[in-house]
């Protein structure tokens, strides 16, 4: 139960340092060539970014919507940045001009971008999940042999307004890294099996929940059935209605709960660490369950009073604990 939370958490941390490595190769994502063609000579042009307000955020609906501020600085005229922009998986829902300046062949252009981004958020540890939000920006008509971005570090940053509930965040990163796409889109100019290398500026936002009060919150009603489920063993087992009746009533509960938390995340089949504090404590349920059934066994088919009595203190102190250790190891497995 544990290890798998820590086999996500660690392939989560690996993900995200690759996704915002300059030369790294994402898993899934087509290999990029680092090298230009021969004789290729790319426009450089520095480009940074301002992170004014995150508008909407929802794992759920497997989307986020940004406003933010976005620059470019380059020298000539042999390209123009701000012509035919796009958002990686994701779209401008609006996009406004609202500075240039040229002085020679030195050109300034700023924008002011609301884009809609598409993200399939890692849920393996909701609900103590981190996420890691990219923007993703392009230059449709050039592809990096003809331009070149250069993160523009020292200027980019992250409004201290920006507020996403139940996470803060964590701090943000500027990187360019080559993006290819595995087609020549028809275009009878190309070789077969060419693909289109654009350079990507790339802005990563790390997300992280603020503690464990969510998690406490989404759970604690579970807390409470698989406690009364346990407190049956201190009722004598020929009372059958409540020594039986607590077990199925913290059973209904625990289903309710797990009910509710699937409802808040997209539906997939990754065990989240939320289903597997919810399928713990439906299991330890069900052992409370079994127990009184033993017990009563003992005590009105066999007679054995006491070893019914001893059974009942002995399996107490044994699920307590181990339902107490396994919810206290499960959580740091996955932060």
């Amino acid at each position: 139960t544990v290890r798998p939370q820590r086999r996500h958490s660690l392939a989560a941390i690996e993900r995200h340092q690759a996704r915002m490595s300059p030369t790294s190769e994402e898993p899934g994502t087509t290999k990029s060539d680092l090298n230009f063609p021969d004789g290729a000579s790319p426009a450089i042009v520095d480009v940074g970014f301002y992170i004014d307000r995150i508008s909407e955020f929802s794992v759920r609906d497997v989307s986020w919507t940004v406003d933010f501020y976005i620059w470019f600085r380059w020298s000539g005229n042999a390209v123009r940045p701000g012509d035919d922009l796009r958002i990686v998986d994701g779209s401008i829902e609006s996009m406004e001009k609202e500075d240039e300046y040229t002085s020679g062949d030195q050109h300034y252009e700023r924008y002011r971008v609301v884009a809609k981004i598409t993200k399939s958020f890692d849920v393996s540890q909701y609900p103590l999940d981190e996420h890691l939000l990219t923007i993703n920006v392009e230059n449709a008509r050039y592809q990096r042999y003809q331009l070149l971005f250069s993160p523009d570090q020292s200027n980019t940053n992250v409004s201290s307004r920006v507020r996403v509930p139940a996470y803060e965040v964590a701090g943000s990163q500027l990187i360019e890294k080559p993006h290819s796409y595995k087609t020549t889109q028809g275009d009878p100019r190309l070789q077969p099996n060419s693909k289109a290398t654009y350079s990507q500026a790339r802005l990563g936002i790390s997300l992280q929940r603020t503690g464990w009060g969510y998690f406490f919150k989404m759970l604690q009603s579970l807390y409470v059935a698989v406690m009364i489920a346990l407190l049956a063993m201190f009722i004598k087992p020929t009372n059958v209605d409540p020594r039986f009746g607590l077990g199925i009533g913290g059973l209904f509960a625990a289903v309710a709960n797990s009910y509710v938390t699937s409802s808040l995340i997209p539906d997939t089949g990754v065990m989240t660490l939320a289903d597997s504090v919810n399928c713990l404590g439906v299991w330890m349920i069900l052992l409370t369950v079994i127990q009184s059934t033993i017990s009563l066994y003992l005590f009105e088919h066999k007679g054995a009073e006491m070893l019914s009595r001893r059974f009942d203190q002995v399996s107490f102190a044994v699920l307590s604990a181990g339902y107490v250790v396994l919810n206290v190891a499960l959580p740091l497995a996955a932060s």
